[in-house]
């Protein structure tokens, strides 16, 4: 991402390297729970609810374990990166004073700690014919809440033990709750893969809610919570900035293949490929669109560590999160076209024995979906654009 220093210690850099040897082995036999058992093993899932990394150095972190993850398999990488958003931000919410939010996000993480849990999420939203439909929502009851319906995209979904989802408590406004444990709970219904294809790693199902009985401490915030909107806000932010971390690792894991592809293969004169003053200049404008990629995210990464006091700092979160949009925007996208571009160079043989280049193009396509699809970023800024203050500002 840059020439500054790593997120990792020398202990992790060698956990991280293990378990990309894990994961390329599990891929071709489908053994992914194979590779969760050594990711649980591991210290990686667990660094960031032990609460001893600031929101800049542990977004560097959280960035090199998931590009190292995407360079490999951006699906299974997809499904990491929900446990690490959901679980960096709780840790570095910068929100005090408040005792029943500060209690009970302690004791969500010390469960995550203690018993290595690995943290699912979900929203309320559902697949139909209006867009933001809501598919669940939470009816108080006297001694807690009843969750009843169905939520569309669940990464992780087989593999998560905590639950953490945001959903519609009636009359009231969004809450987010927490589930444990997630898995053979009969209330629970778990359906089949939503991406049936091209991301079938990222385990991503579709679940429903069957009169769920859930106590009152299992909400963590409720929308009366002044908090509410500026916890949700910072929890998007960190799904923005780590979603194009993994897919500008599939961008790089697709360069380091160009590259041994160029350099091993010789052209008619004898000479490798790589040699070639017009594939030199090619990759070249490849690497830059990646480098380019990588410098606007640690930017936004930055900008997201300036928030440092909550509610104080509401006017930073919400530029942090307008570059984390951008970056998200700019990131999948220059890692899409890295991705299109190393496949032409490749040729066929992308597509022969299982060749890397293939899963890469068939799970690279979906970095620009979500969280925020692209129209929805390319909106938010193109009102700022057209409004009555000057384009020239500093803003831009």
């Amino acid at each position: 991402m840059s020439n500054g220093p790593s997120a990792l210690s020398p202990q992790h850099r060698e956990q991280l390297d293990a378990l990309v040897a894990a994961l390329r082995e599990s891929l071709p036999t489908g053994d992914l729970p194979g590779f969760y058992r050594r990711f649980r093993e591991s210290d990686l899932p667990f660094v960031p609810v032990r609460g001893e990394l600031d929101t800049g150095k542990l977004f560097r972190f959280c960035y090199e374990v998931l590009h190292r993850l995407g360079s490999v398999s951006p699906a299974v990488a997809l499904a990491v990166e929900n446990h690490y958003y959901v679980t960096s931000a709780l840790a570095t919410f910068p929100a005090g004073g408040d005792p029943v939010l500060d209690a009970r996000r302690d004791a969500l993480l010390e469960s995550v700690r203690d018993n290595r849990w690995l943290v699912a999420n979900t929203n309320s939203k559902v697949h139909g014919n209006k867009l933001g439909a809501v598919g669940t929502y939470a009816k108080p009851m006297p001694d807690g809440f009843a969750v009843n319906g169905s939520a569309a995209y669940t990464s992780l979904a087989t593999e998560g033990d905590l639950l953490v989802f945001i959903t519609q408590i009636l009359d009231q406004g969004p809450g987010v709750f927490a589930i444990a444990p997630m898995q053979d709970n009969p209330a629970i219904e778990i359906g089949p893969y939503l991406f049936p294809s091209a991301m079938l790693d990222s385990d991503t199902r579709r679940i429903t809610f069957h009169d769920l009985e859930l106590p009152a401490d299992s909400q963590l915030i409720d929308p009366a919570n002044s908090h509410a909107e500026l916890l949700f806000a910072f929890e998007m932010a960190w799904h923005q900035l780590l979603i194009p971390a993994l897919y500008l690792g599939g961008a790089a894991g697709a360069l380091e293949e160009v590259r041994t592809f160029l350099r091993d293969t010789q052209g008619r004169d004898g000479k490798p490929l790589a040699e070639l003053d017009g594939m030199v200049i090619d990759i070249g404008r490849l690497a830059i669109d990646y480098r380019s990629a990588c410098q606007v995210l640690q930017r936004a990464g930055e900008r997201l560590a300036e928030v440092r006091r909550i509610p104080e700092d509401a006017d930073l979160l919400a530029a942090a999160s307008a570059e984390a949009g951008v970056a998200k925007y700019v990131g999948t996208r220059r890692a899409e076209e890295v991705v299109t571009v190393a496949r032409r160079i490749v040729g066929a043989r992308t597509f022969t024995g299982g060749h890397l280049l293939e899963r890469l193009s068939q799970e690279i396509m979906f970095g620009p979906l979500g969280p925020e699809v692209s129209a929805v970023i390319e909106r938010r800024l193109g009102t700022r654009a057209l409004d009555d203050q000057s384009f020239l500002n500093p803003w831009w």
